[in-house]
């Protein structure tokens, strides 16, 4: 990677504690000139540490709610934050991250045990 564009990858970086969602990051990013600069693998790979940022701020009865939210059938359709909503692979990963015992399965689904609650089965593909 060039220094130059590094110096991009970190404004860019820089940029994600000020937003509240993806859509102000996106609008400071282009306030500033950056998804040009960026690329469209950059703003994927920044896209990722949004989502991965936004699972990690969430308590453990937050994250328990989404997951259940998905395992029952939900959709981004149906979620509050619609497109905006944290995608359920992230979720699990962030499980994981914590501790909670997880099993991915080969046919796309997750099983998720949350500390105080019933085990979940979700759908880590389109949904």
């Amino acid at each position: 990677m060039s220094e130059t564009a590094r110096a991009v990858r970190e404004r860019a970086e820089e940029l994600l504690a000020r937003a509240a969602t993806w859509h102000d990051y996106r609008r400071l990013l282009e306030a500033e000139g950056l998804p040009d600069r960026l690329g469209p693998e950059g703003i994927q790979a920044m896209l990722a540490e949004w989502t991965r940022r936004a699972a990690a701020a969430l308590a453990d009865a937050e994250l328990r709610a989404e997951l259940a939210f998905w395992a029952d059938g939900g959709s981004y359709a149906a979620h509050l934050k619609g497109y905006q909503a944290i995608p359920p692979a992230e979720l699990v990963e962030q499980a994981r991250a914590r501790g909670w015992f997880v099993r991915v399965g080969a046919s796309g689904t997750a099983i998720v045990n949350p500390p105080e609650g019933r085990p979940l089965t979700l759908r880590l593909g389109p949904v």
